[in-house]
Order: structure tokens, then C-alpha cells, then sequence
């Protein structure tokens, strides 16, 4: 990697640029290393980085007392070339602005040369003409917040809207395992030009109790709101015109703290972008036409389990999908993203058993109509009422008040408010708009009114070379940090103005050292990484190298490429982050005795990943693209494989939705990645066996959810479950299906079996349960070794009556279950060197590491 050189200044400040208080600089004998940083004091710094014989040019000016306490002073602004744009201070690094072109200048300016919001480019009133709900407009801010170590949040602020930096490992919550929440409000304009938002304290309250269910942190109620209006005074301009539309709010909590196995992230943020929109239904205000899905059901805090049947919906010319209860297949639940009501007596499916969103927006509608004199109830709602009602609608913050015009079930459509027309969906859509949109007096305090004066700063222009020096500041910022300058300016950001001009070709040949910064890495075979192999566990561990290839417009994916081990960019708006549109698959690669690399069957894997991309409409590499880059980044990484019998190399590979969407629809862009990590034993007991406790009260999945595929979405919410039962002495929960609470699924994250005789039993993967590809190699291992093997529903009975049960899995590979608690009852099981699961797990082994000869072709060799 480079080094700066320092040298005496040779660019002084420039005539033309604008007028401000300056000093002369000062030079000083002492050299500026790495090590010791910048030398500061109470006048200019000049100081000037050399990269491949070309230079720059940095100063730097104290900040007084006065404006450092000032919080409009925390987003520093600068001119450039009469473009205003606003830096948060995390990207303040010395080298943050090191990329402006030699006819560019960058300079401090107080809050006073800053056009006050009224004179700041509005957008035309025409722009709000057509607004949709499919295509989101990328507003001027998002507000991002980070929680600290006790789990509490902070010290949040605004920053450029644009791509957001996550570690593919340190955010393994949210893009591994699903760990997240999304809100959505609306800010509406008055007449008067104020700013409207409504009930923003219920969806803080919301995200509390979602938080809690997924085991995350949350901003508190009164953080929420506050950062809301914040983020919406500071996009003013975009919200639309009265009666044109609103800015729709979308808040995200994200688990980004670095895990590997199933745990609550240990770091979490909060972030919150707008968009201003229009109607949700192409439709606008016309009646919905809905058809009954009986096949695939509605999963609490699962988006993406329903995405496929909302997409067939739409192609075959309906609005949305109407969900029906998973057990009984009768009772009404919701719309992919609504609530419904029918009238006669006005009736919503009740929340109690769990799998109806309280929606904002449904409430709102309920206490309307009880103080306009209306019976309202909440219970169980056959779908055969549905055809019988004076009228049938849905709420929800983006669809609002929707009329529902026909369902189809089973084949027959029926259309509804044929027999009276449409007066009460009418009545409280007009009452609840009217609320919304400050038009009559809000009696119940339902919205939040801003009048405030604010200062606001936007980009006037998004030039090509505004968006390069953007990029380039990014990198170079990168490269900076990387080579030690970072963290001696950086915790200084906060009292330093930062004045700074430097050449295109130092800025071009900077940008190519950060390029170049990925060098080759070849590794001899007998050369490992620094790792105490003896005491490896099953935590992450950065390797080296990650693959990324990205899914091009016609759905294909293009060539990809190893970059280096690192943050990659998504938009706050991607699907994976508030759809929870990804897959993940896991396997692993192993070093024999002579030193080759070998992996187990990534070819399963691959048509896994295929087949789950179906499931979650979203398309997919090929068997052989996946393996090539299963396979390049063991070889890039070769010397984090651990030596003979010291454990594997574990291989995640992610295709997660990373194109921005804001309706429930399939994201427009997707990108396909690999990253690997060191591992032993996934159970901190080692290869002790396991004691298991039966989850009652959880499920993990639904019949026609996404259970039998290796969606993220499936895993956030088994955390709560685990975490008790790990607080109780137990490894690990078993769930019982979600239909009739009796018979064996899965535990968190892999597959069971258990054993009578010479007769082993496993759930069938049909639906909700996994495919394992360790189940399906033990499997055909078991039957090799005349064992009877059947796949079969297995009652939670059973488990009193087996000899042995145990666990399979990538990760967990062969686990001897030694208990399982059940209703209170602890049932014992053989475990030891004579047992079935210890000869399955020896036979196993022996063929993953190339000790027992391969007959089935299940080694790939890496060369």
C-alpha cells in the first residue's frame, strides 16, 4: 500500500474563491506520519500528500466555541461551483475531500450564506401530477441512527440521501437472517404550506413491540417521532402540493452487528427515508379486485412469503391477494399489505391469535366509526360473509381507504356493494382524510403540525461531475482510513472547518491506488493464516477476499469478481432491507492431508438457492456460475481453510434484492455475493450432546409460507424462542407445525431425526421444513448402511418411545441430542461411540474430509 510523503505547501489559496477570515499558514520541521498524525494548532494547517508524484492540497481552520455548539454547524456544508451540498460528519475524514477537480473549490460557509428554505429550488407543481406508488423519487435526506453498546440509541442525524455502506458479515442480521423492522407514515401540506404528519407515535410505539418480538433494540417513542419531523422538515420540498399526494416516511431497524450463527446482532440501526407518492393502487380511488389465495398463507413479519402470490395476482389482472387463515383455511386474515373490514355490522378480523398486523391506519378506522355511532367488531371472519356484506374495504398507510370492488374464491367472483352503495367506506375515508390533511379540527390529537422556520441546504443540480466527485470522495476516503490518516482527523471533525482543493490527476491517481489496493494473493499450501486453530469456535472471522456479481437488467447474471473482504453499498430503499427479499445457503470447504481444498456438494446448494429464488420471485446464477464462485473464493482464501482435523472453511453465500422498491413487488435489481469464515463446532458444547426444549408458544413456520426454502425471513423470528430457551440450560428449540401443534418440524436451523431400532425417522421436507443437504447425505448414508429410513409426519409422541434423536445440518453437521424437555417432561436418550448418529457421523466426515472414498461424486476438487 502507498505512503504519503508530506512536503512544504506549493498551492496557495485562490483569489477567487470566497471571502473568508484566514491565516497565514504555519510551517513546521516536524514530519506528519501515520503515527502521530496531523499537527494542529490555532491557525491554518497547510499540509500536502503526495500519490504517484502528484499533489494535493489540504488546510485546515479551528472552528470558535460559538459554532461548534451550534447544531446547525454538525452537517457541515460547502460551496462547489455554486452547488450547495451537504457532508455528514462520519464522512469527514482527511481525505473526504480530496477528490474535487483542479477547477474546483470546496469552502466552509457560515449558516448566513445559506438561502433560507423559501428560496431554495422548489420543485414545479406539475412534478406531483403524476405521481405513482411504483416509482419512489429519491428525496434530499435520511436520517441514520446508530444504537451504542447497553443497546440504547443515540446521537443520531441527517446524511445525503444515497447508498448506505454494510459489512456483508457485520450486517449478517438483516441480509443473513432477516433481522429487521420497517414503519410507514405520511406527511401531508396544508393549504397554509405547514406540514402534517399523522399518528406518528403509534408506529413508534409499533416498532417497540415488533423490536421486542425480534429481540432488537428501539429507538424510544419520543426518539422516533423527533427524528421523523426531522427528516421531513428537512425534505420539505418534497412534500407534494395540497391534494396532490404525501411524502410517504419509511423507518428501518436493522440488525447490522457482526454474527455468524444464529444470534441477536450485537449493533443496530435506525434509519428513515421519504419519497413523495401518490395513490398505491394504479387505480387511484376506483375499487380494488381482490382474489382469495388458499394455497399460500400470510406469515406475520414475513413480506416476502407472500410476494409470490401477490405477483401472480397482479398478472392475472387483480389488485391484491386476500390471505386466509393457515390452519382451518376459512377465516379471513389480511391483504398482502392491508387490513380488511366488511359492513353490515362493520367487522375486521380480530389480532388475538397473532397473525393480523395491528395496522395504524386500521385502528384509526375503528375508533371513527364507534364515535360516528357505528358497531364495530373484532372476531373471526368467515370468508363466506365476505359475499354476503353491504360493502367490503381495506386500510393500511399506503392504501389508505380502498373499496373493494369484486373477490374471487375458489373460481367465483363476486363482486361486492352491488346491493347499496358504497356510503360508509365513503363516510370514514372522507372523515379520516380530512383528518389527516388538517382540513377539519383533529379533535382527538391524532397529528403533528410543524410550522417551524428551518434552514435547509439542498444540491441545486445533480451533475455528472457532482455524482464522479461524490464517488471519488467515497473512495478516496476509503483509502485514506485504510493507510492511517482517518482516525487522526476524524475524531477531530466535530471542531475543524475543513477547506481543501486538489488536483483531477492526483485525485484520478489516488482513486487507482484505492482500485489497485486488491492485489493477487496466492498462498502456498502449507501457509495458514494467523488463527489459533486449536480454539476456534463458530464466530466470524474476516477472511480476505468476497465474490460479488450482480443480476443484470434482463435477469441474468453477468460475470462476477473477487474484491476484497469489505462494506458493500446498498440503497436505504433495496428490498432485501425492507421486504426482506434474500436467500442465503451455507456450506463448506475442507483441507485434506495433502493440502488440497475439497468442498461437499455445493452442486445441492445451488439448485437450493434455485429453487428458493423461485419461491421469493427472484432470479437466480446458474448451478455452475454458483460453484465457480463458491470455488474462487476458497482459492482466494485458501489459507484461512483450517489444517487437517482443526475444523472447515464456512462458505455464505447471499442473493439478496439490492434495487430500490417501495411497494411489495419484486426488487429491479440483484446482486449475488460470497464471503467466507473459519469455523469448529457451531454448539459451544462441542460435540457434547444436546438438550432441547419443545417451543409451545412459537411458530417457525406456516403451511404455504416460505419455510422449505433458506429465506432470511424464516430466521429473525425464531430468535426469541432460542434466546429463552438458552437462558433456561437449553441448546437449542424444537417447533412443532403450526396447523395442529403435535407434530416434529425443525429446530432453529437444522433438521431432526430420531431413531427405534433399526428404524430412523425424519419430518418429510415437504413446505415448512428445510431440505437439508446434510439430511439428505444422511439419508442416503443410512439406507448404504441398511438402515430403514423414513420420511414421515412424526408426532411429538414419539419422542418418548425413540432411542436416540439427533440434529443435522451444514453448520451443526451431526449433533447427538442427549434431552428433550417437553411440557414439562425431560426425555433421555443414548448418546456415545455406539450409537447410530455417532456411525452416520463418522461416515459423513470421512467422505467431507477425503478420508473414506467418494463413490457418490459428492467432492468437488479445487485446484
Amino acid at each position: 500500500m502507498m505512503t504519503p510523503k508530506t512536503r512544504e505547501i506549493s498551492n496557495p489559496p485562490s483569489e477567487s474563491e470566497p471571502e473568508a477570515e484566514c491565516f497565514e499558514p504555519q510551517k513546521h520541521s516536524k514530519p506528519w506520519s501515520p503515527k502521530n498524525g496531523f499537527y494542529c494548532c490555532n491557525k491554518w494547517l497547510s499540509f500536502q500528500v503526495e500519490f504517484s508524484g502528484h499533489s494535493g492540497h489540504l488546510r485546515l481552520e479551528p472552528l470558535s466555541t460559538e459554532e461548534s455548539s451550534n447544531p446547525v454547524n454538525s452537517l457541515p456544508d460547502f460551496i462547489m461551483q455554486q452547488q450547495l451540498l451537504r457532508l455528514s460528519p462520519s464522512s469527514l475524514g482527511p481525505a473526504a475531500l480530496l477528490a474535487a477537480s483542479s477547477t474546483t473549490n470546496l469552502r466552509a460557509v457560515s449558516p448566513s450564506h445559506h438561502a433560507s428554505y423559501g428560496q431554495t429550488s422548489e420543485l414545479p407543481d406539475t412534478t406531483w401530477d403524476n405521481l405513482g406508488f411504483d416509482k419512489p423519487m429519491s428525496a434530499d435526506y435520511m436520517f441514520i441512527m446508530k444504537s451504542s453498546e447497553d443497546g440504547s440509541f443515540s446521537d443520531g442525524g441527517l446524511q445525503r440521501f444515497g447508498k448506505i455502506e454494510l459489512n456483508p458479515a457485520a450486517c449478517v442480521l438483516i441480509l443473513n437472517y432477516g433481522q429487521g423492522i420497517i414503519e410507514e407514515l405520511k406527511a401531508y401540506r396544508k393549504p397554509d404550506n405547514s406540514i402534517l404528519l399523522f399518528r406518528p407515535e403509534k408506529h413508534g410505539l409499533r416498532m417497540r413491540v415488533d423490536a421486542e418480538r425480534l429481540l432488537m433494540p428501539a429507538p424510544t417513542v419520543e426518539q422516533f417521532v423527533e427524528a421523523v419531523k426531522v427528516t421531513v422538515l428537512e425534505n420539505r420540498r418534497w412534500v407534494p402540493s395540497p391534494n396532490k399526494g404525501f411524502l410517504h416516511i419509511r423507518p428501518l431497524l436493522i440488525g447490522s452487528g457482526p454474527v455468524l450463527s444464529l444470534t441477536p446482532a450485537p449493533e443496530f440501526i435506525f434509519l428513515i427515508l421519504v419519497t413523495p407518492m401518490g395513490d398505491y393502487s394504479r387505480g387511484g380511488l376506483e375499487p380494488i379486485n381482490l382474489v382469495a389465495e388458499n394455497e399460500i398463507h400470510h406469515a406475520v413479519m414475513v413480506e416476502l412469503e407472500i410476494l409470490k402470490a401477490h405477483v401472480e395476482a397482479k398478472e392475472n389482472g387483480f389488485s391484491d391477494v386476500l390471505f386466509l387463515d393457515s390452519v382451518h383455511q376459512r377465516y379471513v386474515e389480511e391483504t398482502s399489505t392491508a387490513n380488511i373490514f366488511l359492513d353490515k355490522i362493520i367487522s375486521t378480523p380480530a389480532l388475538e391469535e397473532g397473525t393480523v398486523l395491528p395496522g395504524v391506519t386500521r385502528k384509526c378506522v375503528i375508533e371513527i366509526a364507534c364515535s360516528q355511532g357505528y358497531q364495530v367488531e373484532e372476531r373471526l371472519v368467515l370468508v363466506e360473509e365476505l359475499f354476503e356484506a353491504d360493502e367490503v374495504f381495506c386500510t393500511g398507510n399506503a392504501v389508505h381507504l380502498s373499496r373493494v370492488g369484486s373477490i374471487t374464491y375458489l373460481g367465483k367472483k363476486v363482486c361486492c356493494c352491488e346491493s347499496a352503495p358504497a356510503v360508509v367506506s365513503q363516510q370514514l375515508h372522507r372523515a379520516l382524510l380530512n383528518i389527516q390533511m388538517g382540513h377539519t379540527e383533529d379533535k382527538l390529537g391524532w397529528t403533528v403540525t410543524s410550522k417551524f422556520n428551518c434552514w435547509v441546504g439542498c444540491l441545486r443540480g445533480q451533475s455528472r461531475e457532482t455524482s464522479a466527485m461524490i464517488q471519488r470522495t467515497t473512495r478516496l476516503h476509503k483509502l485514506v482510513r485504510s493507510i492511517g490518516v482517518g482516525s487522526s482527523l476524524s475524531s477531530s471533525s466535530k471542531q475543524l472547518r475543513v477547506h481543501c482543493c486538489f488536483g483531477s490527476v492526483a485525485a484520478s491517481n489516488a482513486e487507482q491506488a484505492c482500485e489497485q489496493s486488491v492485489e493477487s494473493y496466492n498462498v502456498k499450501k502449507n501457509e495458514y493464516a494467523d488463527v489459533d486453530w486449536d480454539n476456534l469456535g463458530f464466530g466470524l472471522t474476516p477472511t480476505d477476499y468476497m465474490y460479488v456479481m450482480k443480476c443484470s437488467n434482463n435477469g441474468t447474471f453477468e460475470k462476477g469478481q473477487l474484491n476484497r473482504y469489505g462494506n458493500i453499498e446498498l440503497n436505504p430503499a433495496a428490498g432485501v432491507l425492507n421486504y426482506g427479499q434474500g436467500l442465503y445457503e451455507g456450506t463448506k470447504a475442507y483441507r485434506k492431508k495433502d493440502g488440497n481444498l475439497i468442498l461437499f456438494r455445493p452442486d445441492q446448494n445451488a439448485m437450493r438457492m434455485q429453487f428458493g429464488a423461485e419461491r421469493m420471485c427472484m432470479p437466480s446464477p446458474s448451478v455452475d456460475q454458483f460453484i465457480d464462485a463458491v470455488k474462487q473464493t476458497v482459492q482466494a482464501n485458501k489459507c484461512w481453510v483450517p489444517p487437517p482435523g482443526k475444523g472447515s472453511l464456512y462458505i455464505r453465500p447471499l442473493l439478496i434484492g439490492s434495487g430500490p422498491i417501495l411497494g411489495l413487488a419484486p426488487s429491479p435489481e440483484y446482486t449475488f455475493l460470497v464471503y467466507a469464515s473459519p469455523v469448529r463446532n457451531y454448539f459451544k458444547e462441542g460435540s457434547a450432546p444436546l438438550n432441547i426444549y419443545v417451543e409451545e408458544e412459537y411458530d417457525r413456520a406456516s403451511r404455504g409460507g416460505a419455510g422449505g426454502v433458506k429465506s432470511i425471513t424464516n430466521y429473525a423470528p425464531v430468535l426469541k424462542a432460542l434466546l429463552r430457551a438458552k437462558n433456561r440450560g437449553f441448546s437449542d428449540v424444537l417447533y412443532l407445525d403450526s396447523v395442529n401443534n403435535k407434530n416434529l418440524e425443525e429446530v432453529s436451523s437444522c433438521n431432526i431425526f430420531i431413531v427405534k431400532g433399526n428404524l430412523i425417522s425424519t419430518p418429510a421436507a415437504v413446505g415448512t421444513i428445510l431440505p437439508g443437504v446434510t439430511r439428505r447425505s444422511i439419508i442416503e448414508i443410512a439406507r448404504d448402511l441398511c438402515y430403514q429410513v423414513e420420511e414421515r409426519p412424526i408426532p411429538v409422541d414419539e419422542l418418548s418411545e425413540a432411542d436416540e434423536v439427533f440434529c443435522t445440518g451444514t453448520a451443526v453437521g451431526v449433533a447427538p441430542v442427549g434431552s428433550i424437555t417437553c411440557h414439562g417432561k425431560r426425555m433421555e436418550y443414548k448418546t456415545g461411540a455406539q450409537t447410530v448418529s455417532t456411525q452416520l457421523y463418522s461416515t459423513l466426515v470421512g467422505i467431507q474430509t477425503g478420508h473414506i472414498e467418494d463413490k457418490k461424486a459428492w467432492i468437488v476438487e479445487i485446484e
